[in-house]
């Protein structure tokens, strides 16, 4: 009896490993769904269409073949909400929502058109923020601390003014606390989005501009704005430079801000684990650290469970500041 030849057996044994590998590959392709969407209620540009991006680059070829951004802005991300809320709960529409969408809207709307806490289910934390308060051209050179501002404020008492992306979000609140702790009268001028804020504050029609931090560093360095402050508890890691609003004496605004990710409706367990698995491996990757960073932006995870009550916890804390200020987007 002849036996096979050694080299020959292993030469057929690793080509059908290869082929099962390949197999495996070819199935996977083809249960993989074509198109996920993350659904965005701002504009291209700002730090919520960044942090999409960064991870719908991370979940192609993971949560779908292809992971589109859907920019849908306007009525503090309402909008946005209410087409999450109306998708199937089958795990393939995500939504990216910056905090106040969560937190502040119920204090700012008698009515809203969504459940904060009912109409979506949280997956995870995607990034931290801090915010810059800037001042531009409109603003002597000379005006280089908080204390400075003040001064300069209140010898032109009704001609300050600052700007935010968007009236009833946390830059407007950020805004508006230091204005009425420090009397400087400041009129809140809103925009739809961080571009546009940007431009009239370099081109001196805003006095002042509070926005993510990230969105003002690089127009910091080249010398078009100049940062004043930041929030948060300790200095950004982005810009140690910069002193805080606490540093500064400015008390109220030692807080940083967030955005989470979350999954159209109530997914069954089996779609829901998927989509957690998935949806955390992008978010602790390398690569999508390394993106937001580039941005000013620092990469974020937690649990379900500790998104929800993060959520909640910041719903009672605007509450008196939505108050204070008098605002109501109802108006």
């Amino acid at each position: 009896m002849r036996y096979p030849n050694r080299r020959i057996t292993l030469q057929f044994c690793f080509a059908a490993m290869a082929l099962t590998g390949l197999a495996a590959q070819v199935i996977n392709a083809q249960i993989l769904p074509e198109t996920a969407r993350i659904v965005v209620g701002f504009p291209p540009g700002g730090a919520p269409d960044l942090v999409a991006r960064r991870l719908a680059d991370q979940l192609a070829g993971k949560l779908a073949k292809v992971v589109i951004v859907d920019n849908r802005p306007g009525a503090s991300g309402r909008i946005a909400v209410d087409i999450a809320r109306q998708s199937p709960p089958d795990g393939l529409t995500l939504l990216l929502n910056p905090a106040g969408v969560l937190t502040i809207n119920p204090h700012s709307f008698k009515k809203l058109n969504y459940e904060p806490f009912k109409d979506f289910t949280p997956i995870s934390l995607a990034a931290m923020i801090d915010f810059g308060f800037a001042v531009g051209p409109g603003v002597p050179p000379d005006v280089k601390t908080i204390a400075d501002f003040a001064v300069w404020a209140k010898a032109n008492p009704g001609k300050v003014t600052f700007g935010s992306p968007s009236a009833g979000a946390p830059p407007h609140f950020v805004g508006d606390v230091l204005s009425r702790s420090q009397g400087l009268g400041m009129t809140h001028v809103p925009y739809r989005g961080a571009t546009p804020a940007l431009n009239d504050l370099m081109g001196g029609q805003i006095s002042a501009l509070v926005l993510t931090l990230g969105d003002l560093i690089q127009q910091s360095k080249a010398g078009r704005l100049r940062i004043l402050a930041a929030s948060g508890p300790a200095r950004s890691r982005f810009a140690p430079e910069l002193p805080t609003f606490a540093e500064q004496k400015i008390a109220g605004l030692a807080q940083r801000d967030w955005f989470g990710v979350y999954v159209a409706g109530t997914p069954s367990p089996e779609v829901m684990s998927k989509v957690s698995t998935t949806v955390r491996a992008a978010l602790a990757s390398p690569e999508y650290s390394r993106a937001l960073a580039v941005g000013g932006i620092e990469a974020a995870s937690s649990t379900s469970q500790e998104l929800d009550k993060l959520g909640r916890v910041d719903l009672d804390m605007w509450g008196p500041i939505v108050k204070a200020s008098g605002f109501s987007a109802d108006n």
